[in-house]
């Protein structure tokens, strides 16, 4: 089933574990997603029903900590791989930087942040009590998504109200052959959850 964009993942604060649900634009769940606490290596899985009973997907880091960690990506139903997110070297210590991966580990698609001092001044905002969390819902990091030809075809951005934090996944172009629907959402909420953590 094609989705209907943008998609929305939005954080979960009343849970012990980052939780995301990520749902299209006429407000259906596509995904609820569910990390597990206190492990080394990151591990997520990726189900399709709220009540967390249709798992789809698995996303596990290759490595406990590192600049070039890869969350590979599997079909939980075959134990197939589908493709992986991968962090783009020591440039994501200032500006944050992946690429999407095919199963072989060929990148598909680059992301790229778009003015790392937005995300800079949105983090300092948050510590400012009262005003700072108000100011800051005006302000909105973003990710632009491209292919390796240098076409964009995602933006990734940043929003917030009173109750919650939310990623945004907007369609700005065709995605290139191997770009799954599936993968391309679940690649909003690792980048969401890895973003999370860095600010």
């Amino acid at each position: 089933m094609t989705h209907k964009y943008p998609l929305k993942a939005t954080f979960r604060f009343i849970t012990l574990s980052p939780e995301v649900q990520v749902k299209d634009a006429d407000e259906r769940l596509l995904m609820q997603v569910k990390q597990k606490l206190l492990t080394l290596r990151e591990d997520t899985t990726i189900y399709g029903d709220e009540a967390k009973t249709q798992p789809l997907y698995r996303m596990k880091a290759n490595q406990i900590i590192g600049f070039r960690a890869v969350h590979t990506i599997t079909r939980i139903k075959d134990e197939t791989v589908v493709g992986g997110l991968r962090a783009a070297g020591l440039r994501s210590i200032w500006r944050a930087s992946y690429d999407i991966t095919d199963a072989s580990g060929n990148t598909l698609l680059h992301i790229q942040e778009g003015n790392p001092w937005v995300k800079v001044l949105d983090g300092l905002l948050d510590e400012i009590p009262l005003i700072g969390p108000l100011i800051a819902m005006f302000i909105n990091p973003y990710y632009t998504v491209r292919t390796p030809g240098g076409a964009d075809v995602f933006r990734i951005l940043k929003k917030r109200s009173f109750v919650a934090r939310h990623f945004l996944l907007e369609r700005l172009g065709d995605s290139p052959e191997g770009v799954s629907e599936d993968l391309a959402a679940i690649t909003l909420v690792e980048v969401a959850m890895l973003e999370r953590n860095r600010q």
